[in-house]
């Protein structure tokens, strides 16, 4: 039989209603996102695609052009927009919109595709910021590597620490966990690399390459990629571009998967009141490996199957 149709129930309905149209309201009135580039980057496209498809505000794009001089301007024009959000992406961007925002704190900030964010300190003094680090976890390299050498044990890395001490630090205890040991170096200057890595050659089987821009110079991983081939030694890196110069394995961030990554956080900070501060820095959701198959047959490495299975690219100079 059919209820009756009583106020009680046309009162839950009105209800139901005004709930409809408050959050179509909500949404409807919904301010642009800002987002904010470093430079007229490739790299930029795919999470850029991503995020505007899945976040559903208007979004608004703006570019440094790699020159910050240009800042004041373009936050000028970014703040008569009234954003509800910025996404900056790149170091420069990201670092911008922190400085720009230290009085304007209503304004989340999310920044991505900062290689060693720590460096610029990002997070300090500030609780309008969030972001995903483009660093992949020591301990998700050192997996990797060992997936292909299970003989591996003790890993070589040079680095300095005024960019990368506390990466280093958390590489020491991943390795641990993993009952691997991890040999560094600090050096303070790029010509001091190949002293270091000669120091420490006969006490490793393996060397991971770190993002430090100390350590990270064209010269010295074209002169690694040749002592690694000579000394038969597993090299990781970050970056396809690392497996490209002939280093043996390269891990990256799985690049439109930050766009989707930076809308859902975007989404809980707009709709779901998150505070960007206790969101914090998120690590990347997904990574790609890469293999250069010549720097393997050079070094004598049989791959096996499983290890090849788990391979997004092989790159074959």
């Amino acid at each position: 039989m059919i209820g009756r149709y009583t106020p009680n129930k046309r009162h839950r309905i009105a209800g139901v209603l005004l709930v409809l149209l408050l959050l179509w309201a909500v949404k409807a009135s919904a301010g642009p996102i800002a987002v904010l580039l470093s430079d007229e980057e490739e790299a930029y496209s795919m999470p850029i695609n991503t995020f505007t498809k899945e976040i559903g505000n208007p979004v608004i794009l703006f570019n440094l052009h790699g020159d910050i001089q240009k800042a004041p301007a373009i936050m000028d024009e970014i703040f008569s927009k009234k954003p509800d959000l910025i996404f900056a992406l790149g170091a420069k961007a990201a670092y911008i919109s922190k400085v720009w925002t230290s009085d304007r704190q209503e304004i989340p900030v999310i920044f991505a595709m900062v290689l060693n964010w720590q460096r610029y300190k990002l997070l300090d003094g500030q609780n309008n910021i969030a972001g995903i680090a483009y660093d992949v976890a020591p301990g998700t390299q050192f997996v990797n590597m060992t997936l292909f050498s299970p003989n591996a044990k003790r890993i070589g890395v040079i680095y300095s620490e005024e960019h990368s001490k506390q990466m280093v630090l958390k590489a020491q205890k991943a390795a641990q966990l993993l009952g691997l040991e991890l040999i560094s170096k600090p050096i303070n200057h790029p010509k001091e690399f190949r002293k270091a890595f000669r120091e420490i050659s006969n006490k490793i089987d393996s060397f991971w390459i770190l993002t430090d821009p100390i350590v990270y110079t064209l010269d010295n991983l074209s002169w690694l990629r040749n002592k690694c081939i000579k000394n038969r030694l597993i090299c990781i890196g970050q970056s396809k571009n690392v497996a490209k110069l002939g280093t043996l394995l390269a891990v990256d961030p799985d690049i439109p998967n930050i766009g989707s990554q930076a809308a859902s956080m975007a989404r809980n900070i707009l709709f779901k009141n998150q505070n960007p501060h206790e969101i914090g820095v998120m690590p990347p959701l997904g990574t790609k490996l890469y293999v250069n198959l010549k720097t393997a047959r050079k070094i004598g490495i049989t791959i096996s199957q499983p290890a090849m299975d788990i391979v997004n690219e092989i790159v074959d100079k």
